[in-house]
């Protein structure tokens, strides 16, 4: 088992530019966290308890590769969460499971925008006032394939509301989601996402067409062995048929030919 803590504040303000986009930032928080986690390569699990107080707020937009982004947050709360994770993994398939209760008030806005050649996805959310909730998501991998599904539900004098959807193909993996909440007094969200590895699926292709392609050679080799076989004791039976076709011939000629001296003995010719 494994145990952690840790403190952080805020470094203040921060700005940077290139020429091809600009961010800015504000971080004047603290946060403390603690947790504990177990596990091995196939199986573990994860438990934290966090407190955060202070703003935070950003923005950022330009360009990245053929796509043009935009995003702005700002955060001015006071929260705490206690989160449980756990994970399975097993050849290549995996199922993990999270949740995180909470409890905060304050305010929070955040929206995004990302265009281009990988899609598109935009979002955005809001949060005013004070709420209790939990929120849960699980997801399943099956090699190229992943799926993932989450709720949630928050009671409080607060008013939350937001939406977004994706549909995105980046590093060859095409991902379409889509989230959506509306709450006044007591909130509740759902989101879906589903994910598909292309490389995964045509390096699972080339494997089976390969593995194909060698049964194919194997069916063929033993194929052609067989008729071999199957030539050879032909020709093999026939040549023995021969040579007994052969042998009787001869033993016939032979039987007349003595027969034939028998009868010009009887007669004497």
């Amino acid at each position: 088992m494994e145990a952690h803590a840790s403190a952080a504040t805020g470094n203040g303000t921060s700005a940077s530019a290139t020429p091809t986009s600009a961010s800015a930032s504000l971080d004047n928080s603290l946060t403390v966290s603690a947790g504990a986690s177990v596990g091995n390569d196939q199986l573990g699990a994860a438990i934290e308890v966090s407190a955060k107080t202070g703003t935070v707020a950003g923005a950022a937009a330009g360009l990245d590769g053929n796509n043009v982004f935009v995003e702005a947050s700002y955060s001015d709360t006071t929260e705490a969460h206690l989160t449980v994770d756990g994970t399975a993994k097993v050849e290549g398939c995996g199922v993990s499971a999270g949740l995180d209760a909470y409890a905060k008030t304050g305010t929070e806005v955040e929206a995004h925008l990302q265009a281009g050649q990988n899609g598109v996805a935009a979002g955005a959310e809001a949060s005013i006032g004070n709420a209790v909730g939990v929120d849960a998501e699980g997801t399943v991998a099956l090699r190229g394939v992943e799926a993932s599904a989450g709720a949630g539900v928050s009671i409080g004098e607060h008013l939350e509301a937001g939406g977004s959807a994706e549909a995105t193909f980046r590093d060859g993996k095409a991902t379409v989601a889509l989230a959506g909440d509306v709450a006044a007094l007591i909130g509740v969200e759902a989101d879906v996402k589903v994910t598909v590895d292309t490389k995964q699926v045509v390096a699972d292709s080339l494997a089976v067409a390969a593995a194909s392609e060698k049964a194919a050679h194997v069916v063929a080799d033993t194929s052609v062995k067989a008729a071999d076989v199957v030539v050879s004791g032909a020709t093999s039976v026939a040549k023995d048929a021969g040579k007994a076709l052969d042998k009787a011939g001869k033993d016939a000629g032979n039987a007349m030919k003595k027969a034939g001296k028998g009868i010009k003995k009887a007669f004497h010719f």
